[in-house]
């Protein structure tokens, strides 16, 4: 262990408090304030919060995965107005996921550019983003020296370790074995803190519910026995847990993507401010509108709230028609308490200029893990083209019945949508996978207004920025997919797929109502970007692409880029049987106008894992044999 005492003793202040001019005071003196005490008097009481062993620092977090460009020099501006000793931090730190080592470069040096604003010391720590693969290790060697270390303060002991460690997600037995060594040396401080990029607590096996072999099962048996806390980053969310007795806390972002929903979503930029004192940290998450305690989000709250604001507990099916005119239809709204408590929920449809809902509002008590059911009769006054209703919008208000948790009223809002399916045609000879069109027909969609855009809405400037066309196939064999990107300028970066300008597309091949209710799982999942030439092409997840035997390629076009796909039907066939009739399909085209972003990803039908997904959404039938 390297033990940084010594250093730091250039950080501790002196503490002085205002009083009148004396001379020749002691030390104790010059810690109280020098006042005349009557028998009433104005203040409260004079024990000061001012334990010589107290202190402060603070914690930023992740920076990266879809970095927002200008919030984290901004919070180091910041930090220099609220004077902590120092900061530590849990990784993610540059956008990384690259072997060229002149870009890891130039991107430390760009973060490193930021941290000259500091008043006082920078503690690095790496995430998935930093030291993923052995080139970004040895950048990271080369430039910070250990991937993991220690060091203690005013009797604290702070643990930095790597989650990455010879592969992703994974603490190795060196590691393990070193950080016995450091609290066995380091067995009487009056507490540990550990900093963790990825948050191993939480990986568990689906099945069983047991902890991952990540190594943090023997990192924790060794924590277990002494006061510690835990920090980490990685999922953009923040949430509070407990576990042996300790607090863990998974941190939202600095900088780092994400949506900025607000603290019961966990999505917020913060920095959080520790003061340590021989009761374990104090901590306070210094958002950049305010100041929340710890308990900002905690466990047992994002397991009450979490159907709510995923779009779980309001789920209302489609109408799906298999033609192009709508003349009336009804459909169920499934209200959903998952919940142990009682929940009530008020609901009341927009009104809409074509449809008409009936019932048109909703008033109701959904008991404890249950299931409420309520039909929806939709009419128009004359045949409408379907493709040109926008859906009806539900909006609604969820109150949990209970005092032990305070939770406040949760708004939301359901789309109810009139859609409808889409023709899978079939093919008399198989698509040549070479990104040349010519031996398709017409590219039967041709998306100018995406149906959502995440990330920056405000960075796609309309049709003449991005826009695409694309097509669906089937023979015997395959799913074909073929998508042509038109953009008025192109990043390739040599970067991650959903770093630089490429699509993503997800197939859902399961039976119903999985299928049709999915939020991104058991999909096929192909990310493509064309890089400079056909050699540079960047696919996501390429092993798993490889197994299935997916085909994919992107090149550049004189006016964008174009990708075709070959997915293997017996994906299809495994999960649904030979008799298969219907599969779901989604495509984003990931947009950025500069290198380093913001990036606009524009969705054909809303994103399955957003709350503006709506059931079924982008179904494909195939035609009766």
């Amino acid at each position: 262990m390297t033990s940084i005492r010594a250093l730091f003793l250039i950080f501790v202040p002196t503490l002085m408090v205002a009083g009148c001019a004396h001379t020749n005071h002691t030390t104790a003196d010059r810690a109280k304030p020098l006042i005349d005490v009557e028998p009433v008097n104005p203040w409260t009481h004079l024990d000061l919060r001012n334990d010589p062993q107290d202190f402060q620092f603070v914690i930023v977090t992740d920076r990266t995965g879809g970095h927002r460009p200008g919030v984290f020099p901004d919070a180091m501006r910041r930090l220099n107005l609220l004077q902590p000793e120092f900061v530590m931090s849990v990784g993610d730190l540059i956008e990384g996921y690259t072997e060229d080592r002149g870009q890891l470069e130039a991107e430390w040096d760009d973060f490193d550019g930021f941290l000259e604003a500091l008043d006082m010391p920078f503690f690095y720590l790496p995430g998935n983003h930093d030291i993923t693969n052995p080139v970004m290790a040895d950048v990271w060697e080369n430039r910070l020296g250990r991937s993991y270390y220690s060091f203690v303060y005013q009797d604290v002991l702070f643990v930095c370790m790597n989650s990455e460690d010879t592969q992703p997600s994974k603490i190795s037995a060196e590691q393990t074995a070193w950080l016995e060594q450091t609290l066995a040396d380091n067995a009487d401080v009056r507490w540990t803190l550990v900093f963790v990029h990825k948050p191993l607590w939480v990986y568990t096996d689906a099945e069983t519910g047991e902890l991952q072999d990540t190594g943090w099962p023997q990192v924790e048996g060794l924590l277990r026995p002494r006061k510690h806390t835990v920090f980490a980053g990685h999922f953009h969310s923040y949430t509070k847990h407990v576990r042996n007795d300790s607090r863990y806390f998974v941190l939202a972002t600095t900088g780092g993507g994400s949506g900025l929903m607000g603290p019961l979503y966990g999505q917020f930029d913060h920095v959080v401010w520790v003061t340590m004192t021989d009761a374990g940290p104090q901590i306070a998450n210094l958002l950049l509108d305010g100041i929340w305690d710890e308990d900002i989000r905690t466990d047992e709250m994002a397991r009450l709230v979490e159907p709510l604001l995923n779009g779980n507990a309001v789920v209302i099916d489609p109408i799906l028609g298999d033609g192009e005119d709508f003349r009336g239809g009804n459909a169920l709204v499934q209200l959903k308490n998952d919940a142990d408590v009682p929940l009530h929920l008020t609901a009341q449809f927009f009104a809409h200029d074509l449809l008409i809902p009936s019932p048109a509002a909703i008033d109701i008590e959904i008991p404890p893990n249950s299931v409420e059911l309520v039909t929806i009769d939709v009419t128009t006054s004359e045949a409408r083209n379907i493709d040109a209703l926008s859906p009806l919008q539900l909006d609604w208000r969820a109150t949990y019945m209970q005092d032990e948790v305070q939770i406040p009223t949760i708004e939301g809002r359901s789309p109810f949508v009139v859609s409808r399916t889409y023709p899978l045609p079939r093919r008399e000879t198989p698509a040549i996978i070479d990104g040349d069109f010519s031996d398709w027909g017409p590219l039967a969609f041709n998306i100018r207004e995406p149906s959502e855009i995440d990330v920056d809405a405000s960075s796609w400037m309309g049709p003449a920025d991005c826009s695409w066309r694309f097509g669906v196939e089937i023979d015997d064999e395959y799913l074909y997919i073929a998508v042509d990107v038109t953009d008025e300028r192109q990043i390739y970066l040599g970067a991650v797929a959903w770093a630089q300008d490429g699509i993503e597309v997800r197939v859902d091949g399961r039976p119903d109502p999985a299928r049709s209710l999915g939020r991104d799982e058991h999909k096929v999942f192909v990310a493509i970007s064309p890089g400079q030439t056909l050699d540079d092409m960047i696919l996501g997840d390429r092993e798993t692409m490889d197994q299935m035997g997916v085909r994919a390629i992107g090149i550049p076009t004189p006016t964008g880029h174009a990708y075709e796909m070959a997915i293997p039907l017996s994906y299809v066939v495994e999960l649904q049987g030979p008799d298969w009739r219907q599969i779901r399909i989604n495509i984003a085209v990931d947009d950025f106008d500069e290198e380093t972003g913001p990036l606009a990803q524009l969705w054909w039908q809303p994103d399955w894992r957003d709350p503006t997904n709506y059931p079924a959404s982008g179904t494909f039938e195939r035609a009766a044999e």
